[in-house]
């Protein structure tokens, strides 16, 4: 095995016997990014054009979202702008799941806001400028803010009154009537799942204006190679049909929703079929259990599955003290589920919320989980304003005086505060950006930053690695690995290397 010793600065750089030595590093990033598709079968992946694999690590941002204000003090997002991306690439991050909603996108039925609109093309924009993959993601929360208890209004025995959240707009909140007091959990409003029953049976055309503004959004980014896919629905709800609507109700939207999307892609010149992540229903989130739409919802090849893993996070388990849902049997499942649709499975959502010195060591078997499984995941989430509902949570609610966001704010004023060392040196770990054909094992300890991973591939391509900044020099050696290439970038390193058949590389710095 040759070692090559990578170093910044000044210093040379030594040549591994029989290849070049390093390219002295830079500034700038070092490839531009490329459309992305799903590879079916026993060796599930997401590929670039180049025929790589990419696992798309990354964090979820809300701040061009729609949230209901709870605290006419408190705004419910904070702006976002291009230094958050930067910053997000300086992390490590090569995504984001960007968070949109309906009520934003079509506020008046039939009329889209092509301001809105250009505003998410900025976003990704700024994404693919610092090298970022974007997924856009139709978000919801008990299905909108427009279902929030009034001010004084008595609530039912049992139940409570209720903020609103986030999704739908106003016009398509068909409650009829039902009280929007809640029990526990923000899901457990009647009105919450009435708003749901009719969607799922396409009341007043309600699911149809949904599926018109996925051909909408999917028109203006059908070209767009930033843009990775599209999350058709963020934790959606069974309403009052649960097993029917898993089974087949949110099926029969998936395919209708891909269907439209393909169509808008194919009347784009240069259009391309981005991937579909599909998610199961809400409940896995509270139980980590198959609650899927049945394989051979959608003929569609480039689909892929996107549970939320937050097993030893927020799980139902944990509000009992107990450990009924561990980590890797939460990723197990979700392979499971995978492999009944022939794909591969994304975590659209992750994260612990509480001291983060506590919480490091679960965060850390998660970081060991994904990387065993040779996945990605967004983080949840980036700047969580004091004003939002996460924040507030009950009507009369106050902000506390930090945000558990992945970039804390302190509040009320909402000032950046950083992100925790302990999560900062989980999801800032070496990881290979972009592995020629199909990595076969991957292992990266954030405590050492020691990264081994091998993988096997027909045709020769380039290693693409992110590196966090250390006070030690890397050094990195492999088989079947040449021309090894070190480019210094905010917050670290991208080191690059040819590969070709099986390959193997380790690293430590």
């Amino acid at each position: 095995m040759a070692v090559v010793a990578l170093v910044a600065g000044g210093l040379s750089l030594p040549a591994a016997r029989g290849r070049a030595a390093p390219s002295a590093p830079s500034q700038s990033q070092s490839s531009a990014l490329s459309p992305l598709h799903v590879v079916r079968g026993a060796s599930a992946r997401i590929e670039d054009s180049q025929g790589r694999q990419i696992l798309l690590r990354g964090v979820n941002t809300n701040q061009l979202g729609d949230y209901y204000q709870a605290d006419p003090a408190s705004p419910s997002t904070v702006p976002l702008t291009e230094d958050d991306f930067a910053q997000m690439a300086a992390v490590g991050f090569d995504s984001v799941r960007l968070i949109v909603h309906w009520s934003l996108l079509e506020p008046r039925r039939g009329e889209f806001d092509q301001a809105y609109l250009n505003r998410v093309r900025q976003a990704v924009g700024w994404a693919a400028h610092h090298g970022l993959y974007v997924v856009l993601d139709m978000h919801q929360d008990a299905w909108g803010k427009y279902i929030a208890t009034p001010p004084g209004q008595a609530c039912p025995p049992g139940l409570q009154p209720a903020i609103g959240w986030d999704g739908a707009p106003q016009w398509a909140t068909i409650t009829d009537g039902m009280t929007t007091c809640r029990e526990q959990l923000r899901e457990l409003s009647p009105a919450v799942g009435q708003a749901f029953a009719n969607f799922w049976i396409d009341r007043d055309g309600i699911q149809t204006e949904l599926v018109r503004t996925w051909a909408t959004l999917a028109r203006a980014f059908a070209a767009d190679p930033a843009v990775a896919g599209y999350d058709l629905l963020n934790e959606p709800h069974p309403g009052y049909t649960p097993g029917v609507t898993d089974i087949t109700f949110l099926g029969r939207y998936y395919a209708a929703a891909i269907d439209a999307i393909r169509a808008a892609e194919r009347s784009v010149r240069h259009g391309f079929a981005h991937v579909a992540f599909v998610e199961p229903m809400d409940t896995w989130s509270a139980v980590p259990i198959g609650v899927s739409p049945a394989p051979g919802f959608s003929a569609d090849p480039q689909v892929a599955f996107a549970p939320h893993l937050y097993a030893g996070s927020i799980t139902a388990d944990r509000s009992l003290g107990v450990d009924l849902f561990t980590i890797p049997g939460e990723f197990d499942e979700a392979q499971r589920e995978a492999d009944r649709y022939q794909t591969t499975f994304w975590s659209g959502e992750w994260g612990w919320f509480g001291d983060p010195n506590a919480d490091a060591a679960k965060v850390a078997q998660y970081a060991a989980e994904e990387d065993a499984h040779r996945v990605g995941g967004a983080w949840w989430q980036w700047k969580q304003a004091c004003g939002d509902p996460h924040s507030i949570g009950t009507p009369g609610g106050h902000p506390p005086t930090q945000t558990d966001s992945l970039v804390r704010l302190a509040c009320p004023s909402d000032t950046p505060v950083g992100i925790a060392a302990p999560f900062q040196r989980v999801l800032g770990r070496a990881y290979p950006r972009a592995a020629p054909g199909v990595l076969l094992s991957l292992e990266s300890d954030p405590t050492t930053g020691t990264l081994r991973l091998t993988g096997d591939t027909d045709h020769k391509g380039v290693l693409d690695i992110w590196v966090p900044a250390s006070g030690t020099q890397p050094v990195v050696g492999g088989d079947n690995i040449s021309d090894v290439r070190v480019i210094q970038v905010d917050g670290g390193y991208r080191v690059t290397a040819k590969a070709a058949g099986s390959y193997g590389l380790e690293l430590t710095h």
